[in-house]
């Protein structure tokens, strides 16, 4: 592998990571604003601007397998869908199980992130 080659994947790397950092502070606030019965203009303005940011995203969730050796994209896909579809019929605290799983390999992930960075 060239150096031309890692240095185009490292960067396809960082996009990757930043999309599931950002999709990781979205999507729990998505779902709380999606779960207010009475959502002020602003919250509404807000929840317009995230489904923007992932309805525009192209997922192709083999990407995130090739890369990172995960199904993260997936996981995002699934959760946003999930959200936009049931989020307004569940109590506050009841747990949206899409989210969860997300949350939790984000988690694993950054733990991963932080291991490598560190060496």
């Amino acid at each position: 592998m060239r150096a031309e080659e890692i240095c185009k994947l490292n960067e396809a790397n960082f996009i990757l990571r930043h999309f599931v950092d950002l999709s990781a502070r979205l999507l729990p606030f998505l779902d709380e604003l999606q779960r207010k019965k009475n959502p002020t203009r602003e919250e509404l303005n807000s929840i317009n601007r995230i489904i923007e940011v992932f309805e525009n995203h192209q997922f192709d969730t083999q990407t995130s397998m090739n890369l990172m050796n995960s199904n993260v994209l997936d996981l995002i896909k699934r959760s946003y869908e999930n959200i936009s579809q049931t989020s307004y019929f569940l109590k506050p605290g009841q747990p949206n199980g899409c989210l969860y799983h997300f949350m939790c390999e984000h988690d694993r992930l950054k733990e991963n992130w932080f291991l490598i960075e560190s060496n």
